[in-house]
Formats: C-alpha cells, structure tokens, sequence
C-alpha cells in the first residue's frame, strides 16, 4: 500500500511559473507541465493518477485547482462535513462521530446505482500548514481495504488557494469485478477532481458559509 508520509508542496503561483513539489517516500518533485499549468491558471482541475493506480485494488493519484476565496475560508471548507452531500456527487452521508483535540473521526458513505461503500476515517488538522490528513480506522466497519490521503492549501496572490488533494485507496477485488472498467475509470476521474468539486461549491452556492 502505499504510504502518504510527511510531504513537502511548495507553491507559486507568478505570471509564469507554478511549482507544487510532491515528495511522500523521498519521490523525486513533480512538477506541472506547460499545459498543466496554463489549465490551473484559467481555473480547470489538474489531475495526476499515480503509474501504479488500477492495478491490483490499488487507486491513487492527486488533484489540484486554484480556488478564488482566501485559505481561511477554504480551510473552513474541508472541514464542513454536513455540506461534503452537497459538495461531492454520490456522497450520501459524512457524519463527524467524535472530535478530540485536532483529530476527528468522521464516517462517510459513497452511493452509486451500482454499488455503495462505507469507511471511517480519521481526519488530523495541522492548523498552521493547513493540512488536513485522512485515513482509515480499521477497527470499525469499513467496506474498503485503505483509504489514506490528505488536503494541503498554499495561500495566493488575490485571495486565491491553490488545492492540493492526494489519495490512495485500496478497493477489495470483489468490488473492482462488480463495478467494471467502465465504471472504473468515472471513479477514478471523480476521485481526481475533489478540489474541482471544492471550487465549484466555495465559488458558488457555498459562498456565503465561509
């Protein structure tokens, strides 16, 4: 499985050049292509998938996007679980069950017309780097093998935040011959485009929560 450990993104964002770093397990930087980053600027999602995702259960890869709202309201954001129903196609339920300190343990559940599946996760703030982890609690129900991941925001000239949102999940085989390669390759779009669905809701009818 893959580990998400500590990771550096720098970030920024001039007329010319915007840099995010990724270096979980000592990786080499990755850094965006020309094209992708002319994508960020006119406000579209960029999406990574990892080489190694769909193969084996294993889905992974990162999303970014450039939000226009400041990283405070943003931050407020990915922590509003009694919205992520209205933020998220398919999210039918995001409950926060407990809360301690800077780490929440939140059950979600994600419903499509073919398949359905439940985690908990414990969700971990680092305030000051405005860092939000994730991953799953084992010892509770969860229909998923692993589930881990963060949400990282980098302030940006104009009150604007660039996303970086990384995820790894492991998907029994069970599952992956139910839902198709069809069905696959939607999910995987859709697992990539979280900060696109973050900027559509901050930039429109979430605006005014945050």
């Amino acid at each position: 499985m893959l580990s998400l450990g500590a990771t550096r993104i720098p970030a920024i964002l001039t007329t010319t050049a915007l840099v995010v770093l990724l270096a979980p397990l000592g990786a080499a930087a990755v850094d965006f292509t020309p094209i992708e980053l002319e994508s960020l600027k006119r406000g579209a999602v960029v999406q990574q998938e990892l080489p190694t995702s769909r193969k084996g259960g294993f889905y992974g890869g990162s999303g970014y996007a450039i939000v226009n709202a400041p990283v405070d309201a943003v931050w407020k954001a990915i922590q509003d679980w009694s919205s992520y129903t209205k933020m998220f196609p398919n999210t039918t339920e995001t409950v926060e069950l407990s809360r301690k300190g800077g780490r929440s343990l939140v059950r979600m559940k994600i419903g499509h017309p073919v398949v359905s599946v439940q985690y908990h996760v414990e969700m971990t703030r680092d305030e000051q780097k405005k860092v939000l982890s994730f991953q799953m609690v084992k010892n509770l129900p969860n229909d998923l093998d692993d589930v881990r991941g963060y949400w990282r925001l980098f302030p940006q000239p104009d009150d604007r935040t660039l996303i970086a949102y990384v995820l790894a999940i492991r998907a029994p085989m069970g599952l992956i011959n139910l839902i198709g390669p069809k069905l696959e390759d939607q999910a995987i779009t859709a697992l990539l485009n979280v900060p696109g669905f973050m900027k559509d809701w901050i930039e429109g009818p979430g605006r005014s929560r945050y």
